[in-house]
């Protein structure tokens, strides 16, 4: 069970002794009953979320989603509290234990107010953000005072904070509408864009490369 006077490292290897021990065996599970779920149901589209707390006490919420062609995706988080209100962990793959994304109290009231969310629970706050935003994909980049920025797009905003390579972990620390971002925000976001796309277009050049190549081969 997590404490608050844990640090962000010893958060990270409980909840990946969550993943090896127990998760990733209830995540299959789930990805099969909400198939036959789907299947049962004619094929509806459908949102629910399901609790479910390990042996080491951590009560994890899982959001899945099944879309009217049979697109799936599964969402496990935890919610905790301490003395200042509510935080939520998620790793970046679902399936597998491996960077994880913290999210802290001030990232979830900034979200409730810059979304005019009508929403009083903290928790159904968290819920309602996980329920939309299903795929989140975190980016970084390094500023002149070496620590990394963190941005990650979200459904109608944008989620900010700082990624600590050392150990792993995505800290978000709020959560802002596009017009909120200053000029030198904006400007290091473009870049490391450009740069994914750089890399995407090199590596589909890479591939088609070996493709022929082995199209060469077999013919030869």
């Amino acid at each position: 069970m997590l404490v608050p006077s844990m640090t962000l490292q010893e958060i990270k290897n409980a909840l990946i002794a969550d993943y090896s021990r127990e998760l990733k065996m209830k995540l299959t599970g789930i990805y099969v009953c909400a198939q036959g779920k789907w299947m049962r149901n004619g094929r509806k589209a459908f949102t629910e979320t399901i609790s479910y707390v390990t042996r080491s006490k951590n009560h994890w919420r899982i959001t899945v989603q099944m879309n009217s062609t049979g697109g799936f995706f599964i969402t496990p988080y935890l919610i905790v509290y301490d003395h200042v209100g509510i935080k939520a962990f998620q790793f970046t793959n679902p399936l597998a234990s491996d960077a994880l994304l913290y999210f802290n109290t001030h990232f979830f009231k900034r979200y409730r107010e810059r979304r005019k969310i009508n929403i009083e629970k903290p928790e159904e706050v968290v819920k309602h953000f996980f329920k939309h935003n299903e795929c989140l994909i975190p980016l970084h980049y390094k500023k002149e005072d070496g620590t990394h920025q963190l941005f990650c797009p979200f459904d109608n905003g944008l989620g900010l904070g700082y990624y600590l390579p050392d150990i792993g972990v995505f800290e978000f620390k709020t959560y802002v509408d596009d017009d909120l971002l200053r000029q030198e925000q904006w400007a290091g976001i473009l870049h490391v864009y450009n740069q994914a796309i750089e890399r995407l277009n090199s590596a589909k050049r890479n591939n088609q490369k070996n493709s022929n190549a082995q199209q060469n081969s077999s013919a030869a």
